[in-house]
């Protein structure tokens, strides 16, 4: 069984043109699972490049369904959608059903386990009431017999991002930390969060991970060189991970 690639984009990043190019360009590299990413009114746990690709998008994106469409009708990989469940609380019923009637697989609330621990089965439930995956995300900062109990009930994979927030450096060795969580989780465990050193990669995979999730490297990708850059760099994990 190969290891899975999961490639993360901001909805509408860049551009809607250059975007649909990227999502395009991940299937057709090889990317398992899209992660699409709903800009938030504030992303409290992502690091500054996905926050400045959120409010670059926020600046014309008004209306996120016609977009979140073409990306279904295009792609036939599962897509999870990665927003905070702080700004859908108001109208979660409303979002989550009409997630469900385009035909996205799931969705993963980066803030659920974190801010909302006394009531994430409440959440979980619902989402799955509404015939969407629940894709659970856990950190280091997560005790571990709730990362037990929740990759249990986590669908497709549990997330486990290995940094406080995406792209910042952390005190101890991924490997460590991966060994560490391996042993507690009783399902796939995909990791990411900034990980997008090649090395803390391959030390991941050697750990027990059995996907990488990508985000920020592309988008860093995308400002430097444009979305060729960035498919290319799709390319090139996806040979990282076929070592494995």
């Amino acid at each position: 069984m190969s290891k899975m690639l999961v490639s993360y984009a901001t909805l509408g990043y860049p551009k809607e043109k250059e975007y649909l190019e990227f999502i395009d360009g991940c299937v057709k590299e090889g990317s398992d699972i899209l992660e699409i990413g709903v800009p938030p009114k504030y992303a409290k746990y992502d690091g500054p490049v996905i926050r400045r690709s959120y409010k670059q998008v926020s600046s014309w994106l008004k209306d996120i369904w016609p977009l979140l469409k073409e990306t279904r009708d295009r792609v036939k990989i599962p897509i999870i959608i990665l927003t905070y469940l702080e700004d859908w609380l108001p109208v979660l019923d409303d979002f989550l059903s009409n997630l469900a009637k385009i035909g996205m697989d799931g969705i993963l609330f980066p803030d659920l386990i974190i801010d909302y621990v006394d009531e994430y089965e409440k959440y979980v439930k619902k989402i799955k009431d509404h015939g969407l995956k629940a894709v659970i995300f856990t950190a280091p900062s997560v005790p571990d017999p709730l990362i037990q109990k929740v990759s249990k009930i986590s669908d497709i994979f549990l997330y486990y991002g290995v940094r406080p927030t995406t792209g910042v450096p952390i005190p101890v060795s991924v490997d460590s930390l991966i060994t560490r969580i391996r042993i507690l989780v009783d399902n796939k465990l995909v990791v990411g969060f900034g990980l997008s050193d090649v090395e803390d990669m391959r030390k991941a995979l050697r750990a027990g991970a059995d996907g990488i999730a990508i985000g920020t490297a592309y988008i860093e990708a995308i400002e430097k060189g444009g979305v060729q850059d960035a498919i290319n760099l799709v390319k090139y994990f996806r040979g990282v991970l076929n070592e494995f």
